[in-house]
């Protein structure tokens, strides 16, 4: 293929310019201040979401497969919520009610969280505590401490200057 069909026409270029590194050793990475509590609840959710995971894995024959499927939607809703909670998105507590409501779902539905009850009695209700308890932490973010620090002083990369 010719080199001058890859390249952009020169009114698409100059319209819609791509941005691109050009020095990676003093290019400053993405890293929005965050407060204590944040980071001590990323770790919270992480330890959780490995509990989560690793009982998936460890009964997936157990679990069967529509079973599986509702639990891996289930873990996608998870890591959404937690990547948003994370990027100081206003929507955090959104997805994480919708997590908390698939999780509380499940424990419903299922009467117990995929068989865990049997190994773990009082697991059931320490998930549903803790679906009730993590969109209120997040609502907390996304209300009152993200506005503490101003997201748009965030530095992705200096843009202007690349």
């Amino acid at each position: 293929m010719c080199l001058s069909l890859l390249q952009r026409p020169g009114d698409v270029a100059e319209k819609y310019p791509v941005y691109k590194i050009d020095d990676v050793y003093h290019f400053e990475k993405y890293n929005p201040a965050s407060s204590k509590f944040l980071y001590a609840w990323s770790w919270v959710q992480t330890a959780i979401l490995l509990l989560l995971v690793s009982w998936l894995f460890g009964n997936l024959a157990a679990i069967g497969s529509p079973g599986m499927f509702i639990y891996g939607a289930f873990v996608f809703f998870y890591v959404y919520a937690f990547t948003e909670l994370m990027d100081r998105n206003k929507y955090a507590m959104m997805w994480d009610v919708l997590k908390s409501i698939v999780g509380i779902g499940v424990i419903y539905y299922y009467g117990g969280w995929f068989g865990a009850g049997n190994y773990l009695p009082g697991i059931n209700i320490v998930l549903i505590v803790y679906f009730i308890i993590s969109p209120l932490i997040a609502g907390w973010f996304a209300l009152y401490d993200f506005r503490k620090t101003d997201v748009s002083a965030v530095k992705v990369a200096a843009v202007h200057n690349i």
